[in-house]
């Protein structure tokens, strides 16, 4: 048997067939996802919504810091002589203060006219004094404002205040009405209280409480009658129903 030649070279395509199609195959296997692409353009803006509800106020917030103070405004136009305010009412007086040091004698006056004297011979310094109005102002000296005598002006009704111009010895006596409450009433020297005087009031009925003292006064004393406080003030007094103060000078020493 001999051996075998050299393969020969291709030959030339031949013609396509004549044949059909053949039928599609099935679906093949789905693929990998492929990769996320770019992000699109921006839409346009939509219409704008209805507004909402207001809600809850926020807790208040801190204090700011204090602003620096502002320049000084200008003057203000000077008013107009004579048209002042209506004055106000008076107060009441106020309590005496305390007594003073004495002062270096001053210069002699002129010799004066002789004083009134009593019978016997002693210089005349006395006062009678009624209550106008029922239920003063506790706290301060009452003031017998209507005068029954007062001639040597030692007693002041406006104050209610006795101040003493001859040092001596002085006798001073109250009777005093009480309707309403209690009384509670004390005889003072110089803003300190010598003696109280207290009645206990019985509904329906007038009550009557008096007192009286020897006092030893120098120039310049002041004695007085007043309520302690508020709460026991039912002295009375009216047209017909006298609530009285009294005071004179009995010895010089």
């Amino acid at each position: 048997m001999g051996t075998a030649g050299p393969q020969g070279l291709p030959g030339q395509p031949g013609e396509p067939g004549i044949g059909k199609p053949g039928p599609s195959g099935p679906p093949g296997v789905p693929g990998i996802p492929g990769a996320k692409g770019l992000p699109g353009p921006a839409g346009l803006p939509g219409p704008s919504g209805a507004q909402g509800e207001q809600g809850p106020a926020g807790a208040p917030g801190k204090p700011g810091p204090i602003g620096p103070a502002g320049n000084i405004g200008p003057q203000g136009l000077r008013g107009v002589a004579g048209e002042n305010g209506i004055p106000g009412l008076k107060g009441p007086p106020g309590i005496p203060g305390t007594k003073g040091p004495i002062g270096p004698p001053g210069i002699p006056g002129i010799p004066g006219s002789k004083g009134e004297t009593g019978l016997t011979g002693t210089p005349v310094s006395a006062f009678t004094a009624i209550l106008s109005k029922a239920y003063p102002t506790a706290a301060v000296p009452i003031r017998f404002d209507k005068i029954l005598y007062n001639r040597q002006q030692h007693y002041d009704p406006k104050s209610g205040i006795f101040t003493c111009r001859i040092p001596g010895l002085y006798y001073f006596a109250y009777h005093v009405h009480v309707k309403g409450t209690h009384v509670w009433v004390g005889l003072y020297k110089n803003g300190s209280p010598i003696m109280y005087t207290f009645d206990e009031y019985k509904k329906g009925y007038l009550d009557q409480a008096s007192g009286s003292a020897v006092i030893d006064l120098m120039e310049n004393d002041q004695v007085w009658l007043q309520l302690p406080n508020s709460e026991s003030n039912g002295l009375y007094s009216s047209e017909y129903v006298h609530s009285s103060f009294s005071g004179f000078l009995f010895a010089q020493i």
